[in-house]
């Protein structure tokens, strides 16, 4: 199995101890190598043939840098030399540092070696006791990677990490530390944890450490402790969420706390409070305005109650729609006036003309109102009850920076002054002086009634982009009255669905419905021969109304869409359809579904 050393004139004594070391050779667990001067290997004993994957038979006589990498072999061969020159009689496991050998299939694997020398009858003898360390090798690499790897995870943490010892100095301050506390870890590091908590909370601080240590717990979880305060290195207090853990290493305790700070998230959910305090005074604000015109308004009867009060309530919902549209920035003013005079005049009728201006957000409302009245008013008594009636809007910005808004009617019936005034009127007055802060001039030649609204600077703004030229608001010249079908209306709030088809049913339509959802919607459209067009909510139970859309869509019924959002979800294949917002202009309705249904044809 493996060679023996030369044994010359040996007593029974002397081959017994032989015999005992060729058995302990033989048992080791270690590889054992022996070579001569010449390098050449005389002894291999079985843990060598194991390691090295060759038997004893084939190992004898071989050089000794058979086992060994080509590039090492020639070094290994000078360190030999040296080591025989030196004349020290052993080297300890260990002390060559890590090796490699080479196994009989080429395969390299670490090793750690002692050696030792012996001159034997004038020969000299090296033995190299080996030991395979490629599991070991593997464990320490395995353990290298992954404290790598956790020091990479700690060094790209984005919350930041703190290991502090007993004394609650800092051992450890990660990237996101030093980014959250706005000092270096070079600096941070043997400081006092309290550095960077406010003085009023340093001694509750303590104490809560000496408490955590004394329950003997490991961890508590982010969050556990509340919204803490932690002061950046300029002095700036923030709050944070904490975790901490503990651990025991060489009977000293450490504590690490991981810290997030929290300010963005603070300033969100204050911003969300206050966006729903907002919110919810805009609707109580909202409803106490619809409730005042309510009580407000006067009428001779009750139809014209009814058609009052719900189209003054249209035009706070067409102001409310245009300042969301803007995130509440305000309103061009073009388009509050396109808005408000749409549903009240004949193809060419009104001319508009003026500057490129938005108005503020606290005037929207009120001069979508003041449009409204003077619409309304205009259909009943003036200029646009008349076919050959016309009205020209337009608006200067004055050489003082106010904004004179002007309402000229020309070609209806002739007017006088009222004598008495109306609430309608006073409305005009009120919002004028009183709201908005400006001067009112009302005018009555025969021709027409003349108005100007004088507005201060806080009213408005210069808009960007090119003023607005003369030009006529134009319609295509639509269809009246109803046309040979029905209109259905798909709406899953009960009042808003009667409401609506009975406003349809004053203007001369047949009216299917209301449906409530989807599959309701879907038998009436099957059930009716002639559907002229659909009037849909978007949102029926929390379902999208759209599937519909597409049936109605494959049977080329034109539809409008009716709801309260301002920006809906709808797929590009909407998005040139019409839209109106709650609450409902009958009016406009009325003028949509016409102008959908000529587009349809």
């Amino acid at each position: 199995m493996f060679g023996r050393l030369r044994k010359v004139g040996a007593s029974s004594d002397a081959l017994d101890t032989q015999r005992r070391l060729e058995g302990i050779v033989a048992s080791a667990m270690d590889g054992i190598i022996t070579i001569n001067d010449s390098q050449i290997v005389i002894l291999f004993n079985p843990a060598a043939e194991h390691m090295f994957g060759l038997p004893a038979d084939q190992a004898l006589g071989q050089h000794i840098s058979r086992f060994i990498p080509t590039r090492f072999r020639s070094a290994h061969e000078e360190h030999i030399h040296l080591f025989a020159r030196t004349g020290v009689t052993n080297r300890r496991m260990g002390s060559l540092g890590a090796i490699s050998g080479l196994r009989a299939d080429g395969e390299e694997f670490p090793l750690e070696a002692s050696i030792s020398q012996v001159e034997i009858s004038g020969e000299r003898l090296a033995t190299v006791i080996l030991r395979d360390i490629t599991e070991r090798k593997a464990a320490e690499d395995a353990l290298v990677e992954s404290r790598r790897r956790m020091e990479g995870i700690v060094e790209s943490a984005m919350d930041a990490l703190i290991t502090v010892d007993e004394q609650q100095r800092i051992m450890l301050f990660n990237p996101a530390a030093e980014l959250m506390f706005g000092v270096k870890a070079s600096e941070a590091i043997g400081a006092p944890i309290e550095t960077f908590i406010p003085v009023r909370f340093r001694e509750g601080h303590s104490e809560h450490i000496r408490r955590f240590k004394e329950a003997g717990m490991t961890n508590r979880r982010m969050g556990a402790l509340g919204a803490v305060s932690g002061m950046r290195a300029n002095g700036e207090e923030f709050p944070i969420e904490a975790s901490i853990s503990q651990l025991e290493i060489g009977g000293a305790k450490i504590a690490t706390v991981i810290l997030r700070d929290i300010t963005e998230r603070k300033a969100n959910e204050e911003a969300r409070h206050l966006l729903a305090r907002e919110v919810d005074h805009r609707a109580k604000n909202a409803l106490a305005v619809v409730q005042a015109l309510v009580n407000l308004t006067k009428a001779p009867t009750k139809e014209a109650f009814i058609a009052a009060v719900c189209g003054r309530v249209a035009a706070l919902g067409r102001a409310h729609s245009l300042l969301a549209q803007n995130r509440w920035e305000g309103a061009n003013l073009v388009q509050v006036v396109a808005d408000e005079t749409l549903p009240y005049h004949r193809p060419g009728q009104i001319r508009i003309q003026g500057p490129n201006v938005v108005l503020g957000p606290h005037a929207v409302q009120p001069i979508g109102l003041l449009l409204h009245e003077l619409a309304t008013n205009g259909v009943k008594y003036g200029a646009l009850s008349s076919e050959r009636g016309r009205v020209e809007i337009s608006w200067t910005i004055l050489p003082t920076g106010e904004l004179e808004l002007r309402w000229i009617e020309v070609g209806g019936p002739e007017v006088s002054a009222p004598t008495a005034r109306g609430f309608g009127s006073t409305l005009v007055v009120e919002v004028s002086r009183r709201q908005l802060g400006g001067a009112l001039d009302i005018r009555w030649p025969k021709e027409g009634m003349r108005l100007s609204v004088t507005l201060p600077q806080a009213a408005y703004r210069r808009g960007t982009g090119m003023d607005h030229a003369a030009a006529e608001q134009m319609d295509a010249h639509l269809p009246a009255g109803a046309a040979d079908g029905c209109i259905l209306v798909v709406e899953d709030e009960t009042l808003i669905g009667m409401e609506l088809c009975n406003s349809l049913l004053s203007l001369g339509w047949q009216v299917v419905g209301p449906a409530a959802t989807i599959e309701e919607a879907s038998r009436l459209v099957a059930d009716t021969p002639h559907l002229y067009a659909a009037v849909l909510d978007v949102n029926l139970g929390g379902t999208p109304v759209y599937p519909l859309a597409e049936l109605l869509q494959t049977r080329s019924v034109p539809f409008v869409f009716c709801t309260g959002y301002e920006e809906l979800d709808h797929e590009d294949r909407f998005r040139d359809c019409a839209v109106i917002r709650k609450p409902v202009d009958v009016g406009l309705l009325d003028v949509e579904l016409r102008r959908s249904r000529l587009a349809a044809a």
